[in-house]
């Protein structure tokens, strides 16, 4: 392979591979989720938003961002916004070459979703579409999720062992790849055995899913967890731990401030709109105000333009006309010039040798008293022959004499 080709390869090839580009789906979703945690809701939301509104993302990053979204609006229970957030991620998905992918992972969202708000109808749809094409495009975190609610499923059907099973590959799948999110299969669990009315496995999964919740410091779930237990406690009949339990469970929503964290996120996504949509306007506007300038601008330019045109026509007519006039002056004179020319050869011709050199004199400029010198004559007859000479020329003066007749 020659110079040449390497340079082809670097510059067709490389510029290709900077385009092509994505973010990573997986990070995203870690680093949304961390912060959605840690309760940063308006740092998730600017963040995803700036992928969004970023001209460089593809339909896949903005996809992956509105996906994110909508985790993150149902992180405060706004479940609106939730869905708006789908519709708009299946909108990029519907552009974008990943589209089975994120066909796949934009369904798996809404389950969850319907899940979360008990809309088991729904769910069982969406579980229905599932065939393992679509399994196969989710990432080792949402797989957890999706045997969550597998197991979900066989609860309601009442296969306690299938949904032991599932909940199980869920808990053994987040604890290699996301240890953090385990209180909500613990959470699940202790509904289920509260539900065969087993106290201890009861325990057991409440102290599990709060080891976690309080190990990676997620108040979400250390909240569901009590919640899930006071539940618990209310069905068993077990009413002075129930008070106890709800007690706590308000303390701990109240510093959750889910519907504070809400406001604020609505706030501020109201708050960008409006940015956006003035500075569309204020763009907008100045396109307006520049594009007028810019007409103006050209307008004088061809009016002056015009206007020098129309001098420079006439200039040049009149600088045509004038080099005519020239022309035609200098043909006449040289014509007159000529004619006066042989005349003066002819009539010089009939003077005298004395006359001739007084002519030659009177040319060089002498005087009648120098010119009497030069040819030892007196003043007088230089006046003579002047005046001969004057008569067969036909000149008036000495002057004329010297302007129109060469020797």
């Amino acid at each position: 392979m020659n110079f040449k080709i390497y340079l082809y390869i670097l510059f067709c090839i490389f510029p290709c591979l900077i385009i092509a580009k994505n973010i990573d789906p997986i990070a995203l979703e870690n680093e949304i989720s961390k912060l959605n945690d840690q309760q940063k809701y308006e740092v998730s939301f600017l963040k995803l938003d700036k992928i969004i509104d970023d001209p460089s993302s593809d339909s896949f990053d903005r996809a992956h961002a509105y996906i994110q979204m909508s985790y993150t609006f149902k992180r405060v229970y706004n479940h609106v916004m939730t869905v708006h957030m789908l519709k708009l991620a299946e909108q990029e998905a519907l552009k974008s070459t990943h589209k089975n992918e994120l066909e796949a992972k934009i369904l798996a969202e809404r389950m969850f979703f319907y899940f979360e708000i008990k809309d088991f109808e729904n769910v069982t749809l969406i579980l229905d579409k599932f065939n393992s094409d679509k399994v196969s495009y989710l990432s080792r975190e949402t797989l957890a999720h999706y045997h969550s609610i597998l197991a979900a499923v066989a609860v309601w059907d009442e296969d306690y062992k299938k949904a032991e099973e599932n909940y199980n590959i869920a808990a053994s799948i987040l604890e290699q790849v996301n240890p953090k999110h385990l209180p909500s299969v613990y959470r699940a669990t202790l509904a289920m055995h509260s539900l065969v009315g087993d106290s201890i496995k009861v325990i057991q999964a409440f102290e599990k899913g709060l080891y976690y919740a309080k190990k990676y410091e997620v108040p979400l779930y250390d909240l569901i967890m009590h919640e899930s237990l006071t539940k618990h406690y209310k069905k068993k009949g077990d009413y002075e731990n129930a008070l106890k339990m709800e007690e706590l469970v308000n303390i701990k929503r109240k510093e959750y401030d889910a519907a504070n964290s809400n406001d604020k996120l609505v706030s501020l996504r109201n708050k960008i709109k409006k940015e956006r949509e003035e500075l569309a306007l204020k763009a907008e506007n100045n396109r307006i105000y520049y594009w007028s300038i810019i007409s103006v601008i050209i307008t004088v330019l061809v009016i002056t333009l015009l206007v020098l045109l129309g001098v420079y026509k006439q200039k040049n007519k009149l600088i045509s006309n004038e080099n005519k006039y020239i022309r035609l002056e200098v043909e006449r004179l040289s014509k007159e010039i000529d004619t006066n020319n042989n005349k003066g050869i002819i009539e010089i011709e009939n003077l005298t040798e004395r006359q001739l050199e007084v002519v030659k004199l009177v040319k060089q400029g002498k005087t009648n008293k120098e010119i009497g010198n030069e040819l030892f004559i007196s003043e007088n007859t230089v006046k003579y022959h002047l005046k001969a000479i004057y008569e067969i020329l036909g000149v008036p003066n000495r002057i004329m004499l010297r302007q129109n007749y060469k020797l």
